[in-house]
């Protein structure tokens, strides 16, 4: 619950600050995207691929995820969008060789590869099948966001905080991942590489649906 309100709090204080933030839009996205995590994190918990050390968790839960765990979905995309609220204010521009092509072709050979080699590793076979999954929603909603800097630039300074958190949560560690034929076992620092798939794929879709919400609603 630590991590969780480190990262809301001071986000809710500079949201305050600059104002501007269409909340509507963001509950949308959160109400669309979270139930697609919650549901594999549900699933991923009871066949074991991680678990959560009960020292630093409340001990409530929702089914079998800790509250923590939970509030996790909503404060991320809370606190991480913030970041993507203030860059959009900037110019970017636009990298043309993007295209939904190009797209559904890296999203085919990712759904090869992971078929061929990563099969028996539960996190990291559904990982980068859900980033397949996201690149080809991404493509077929807003191709512009993927062929935005702006966008791509958001992407990159996510991972910082990033780091902090996720180094907190698997050097303490919070998150236990499962037997071997969970994850690879290759780190950057104490994070599994597959987390950082997973960082990109839950929060390439969050900014989708904060982008369609928030022209929808600017439009209603």
């Amino acid at each position: 619950m630590e991590i969780d309100l480190m990262m809301f709090i001071p986000t809710l204080i500079l949201s305050l600050i600059l104002k501007g933030r269409n909340y509507l839009a963001l509950l949308s996205s959160i109400a669309i995207v979270s139930p697609l995590f919650l549901y594999w994190d549900f699933f991923a918990t009871a066949f074991g691929s991680w678990s959560f050390n009960r020292t630093w968790i409340l001990g409530f839960y929702v089914i079998n995820l800790p509250i923590e765990e939970v509030m996790f979905f909503v404060v991320t995309p809370f606190a991480t969008l913030l970041i993507y609220d203030i860059l959009k204010r900037s110019k970017g521009s636009e990298i043309r060789f993007i295209n939904r092509r190009l797209v559904f072709i890296i999203s085919a050979l990712l759904v090869v590869v992971d078929l061929a080699l990563f099969l028996h590793y539960s996190y990291t076979f559904i990982v980068i099948l859900y980033l397949s999954m996201s690149l080809i929603i991404s493509a077929i909603l807003d191709e512009g966001m993927l062929r935005s800097t702006v966008f791509w630039k958001f992407m990159s300074l996510t991972y910082v905080p990033f780091l902090v958190f996720d180094y907190f949560l698997t050097s303490i560690p919070v998150v236990l991942y499962g037997a071997s034929n969970s994850i690879l076992g290759v780190r950057v620092l104490t994070i599994p590489i597959e987390d950082f798939i997973y960082s990109f794929s839950m929060i390439m879709l969050y900014t989708l649906f904060y982008r369609l919400s928030d022209k929808n609603w600017i439009k209603s």
